[in-house]
């Protein structure tokens, strides 16, 4: 359609429809904001993918104040650590990410956990820059109706931790065999270590990286302390180690905290062990006993 001055105008049905295309699913998300404030989430368009698929679903929902403490940190500390302070879009480590690409450097995703969930709750899987840009409008509407509790509860109830298991309950379920309010900080930091690549890293694997991994979130959640107030804290003081922090050079991998939170021991007890992956469990130093009495049986040849 033209007017008079032969300028496209659009019909008035057309318009109709435009207004409904835009105005519908921005009531839709408002209606499901308000709605999911306080009801669990029960299905995500990934699940249903996934599950099209023929993949399975297992999904149980759990509310943050009956998961580990250490879940909520140990997540954040390894996603977004300044999940507490942003708006829902870090803009300071989107400008480091826009630096180093345009210096040349590998490409590398800038989410924060609440526009991974909001990708989670309205979105589809798949890099895409028009899945970036609604992902980006979308979280201010999330952040404006939720509080910082209610986004981390919900990511990590709806968040994807392997082939057909969503959320922190099934997760531990699968990987450790027991609920979610039972895993120790080291199981708790296990699971986050592999919300990057989730399909194609195992919690229980026994592997350098793995430890790597869980060495940081440790490092971390040390390191930001007072920024993690936006979430419960674990009960008790949870003491990595006595003394100031070593350098992480100097640091091993993986150090083990006990269940109450006090220093490890030297040797932890059969039972104490079974609450740890086998794969972070502390390392026995008799190779390098049995080296040295070589070399002495040797000099004294």
């Amino acid at each position: 359609m033209f007017d008079r001055g032969g300028e496209a105008t659009l019909s008035p049905s057309v318009r109709r429809w435009l207004i409904r295309l835009t105005v519908g699913p921005l009531l839709c998300v408002l209606v499901h904001l308000v709605v999911f404030k306080h009801v669990p989430v029960p299905l995500t368009p990934l699940m249903l993918i996934r599950l099209a698929q023929g993949e399975g679903l297992h999904h149980d929902w759990v509310p943050l104040s009956e998961m580990s403490p250490h879940l909520a940190r140990a997540v954040i500390a390894s996603e977004d650590n300044r999940f507490c302070e942003h708006s829902g879009i870090d803009w300071d480590a989107f400008g480091d990410v826009f630096e180093e690409a345009r210096a040349g450097g590998r490409l590398r995703g800038a989410s924060t956990i609440s526009m991974q969930t909001v990708k989670n709750l309205y979105l589809w899987p798949g890099r895409s820059y028009v899945r970036k840009v609604l992902e980006a409008g979308l979280v201010y509407g999330l952040e404006s109706a939720w509080d910082k509790e209610r986004i981390i509860e919900v990511y990590l109830n709806i968040a994807e931790m392997g082939p057909g298991v969503y959320g922190v309950e099934a997760a531990s379920q699968h990987h450790f065999g027991r609920s979610a309010s039972q895993l120790s900080f080291v199981q708790a930091a296990s699971l986050a270590a592999i919300l990057p690549s989730p399909r194609l890293r195992d919690p229980t694997h026994r592997n350098r990286a793995m430890g790597s991994r869980v060495g940081r979130i440790r490092r971390s959640v040390r390191t930001l302390g007072p920024m993690l107030d936006c979430v419960p804290a674990a009960k008790g003081p949870v003491q990595f180690e006595r003394g100031p922090p070593p350098s992480p050079e100097s640091e091993p991998e993986v150090e083990l905290e006990s269940e109450s939170g006090s220093p490890p021991e030297p040797e932890l007890e059969p039972k104490a062990k079974d609450n740890f992956p086998e794969h972070l469990t502390p390392r026995k130093k008799g190779r390098r006993r049995s080296r040295s009495k070589r070399r002495r049986r040797n000099q004294g040849r």
